[in-house]
């Protein structure tokens, strides 16, 4: 997938945790990059770390729900219509390095 992409994007992909085809709500992020960026290594490293920024809300989510408030109500006003909405409740664990959401509907 990633060579037929422009070779100066990365990636971040999330890896749900599954039992069966169940999803558990644990995910693995993962930032991809491609060894063919010709950019040079400053505008690589800024764009590595903008999006280490991005893929690290997962993890900060656990640690500060109002985060994770805050992001839905940007994503509800960014959809336009938040009142009509159903709010997901979600709730979150941390065991060792593995962070666990849990998506449930009002």
């Amino acid at each position: 997938m990633i060579d037929r992409r422009n070779p100066n994007s990365c990636f971040i992909e999330i890896v749900p945790k599954c039992e069966e085809s169940y999803w558990t709500g644990e995910v693995e992020v993962n930032i991809i990059a491609s060894a063919r960026n010709k950019m040079d290594e400053e505008s690589k490293a800024s764009l590595i770390h903008l999006a280490q920024l991005v893929a690290s809300t997962v993890a900060l989510m656990e640690r500060d729900p109002d985060l994770t408030l805050r992001l839905e109500h940007f994503i509800a006003e960014a959809e336009g219509d938040a009142k009509d909405k159903i709010k997901p409740i979600v709730t979150t664990s941390i065991e060792d390095n593995i962070i666990s959401l849990n998506f449930k509907k009002d």
